[in-house]
């Protein structure tokens, strides 16, 4: 129970901090919308006076004026230069040093280097 109760919890946070509430809130103004104007008019002329902008009804006057009041708290905010260490300005790149043979010879290094040996043929 407290599991799904936490995992409620987080959704709404994360859903409330991103302005999905508006989102919500404007559908259910659309939707709204879109009723009244379609007992009014046809349905294209309804969906035109929907979404034109011209004929807002009160939620989406709320939800505008909501919308602006966050976007002015978010402004107010100090905006913090993160500094970073001074870095060289050119990187030089240089090449591995050469492998050098071995010394001693080794006997699964010659192993290797000769061919596998040849199966032998199958009867038929």
């Amino acid at each position: 129970m407290f599991k799904r109760a936490a995992k409620v919890a987080v959704i709404l946070a994360v859903a409330l901090s991103i302005g999905l509430h508006w989102a919500l809130l404007q559908s259910v103004a659309w939707t709204g919308m879109f009723v009244s104007f379609a007992q009014q008019t046809t349905l294209r002329e309804a969906f035109t006076k929907t979404f034109d902008g011209k004929n807002p009804c009160r939620i989406c006057k709320l939800v505008r004026a909501g919308q602006q009041s966050e976007q002015a708290k978010e402004s107010l905010l100090p905006l913090l230069k993160i500094e970073s260490l001074p870095c060289a300005a050119v990187f030089v790149l240089t090449p591995p040093a050469p492998l050098s043979p071995p010394t001693a010879p080794d006997r699964a290094a010659s192993l290797r280097a000769e061919s596998p040996p040849i199966p032998p043929p199958r009867a038929a």
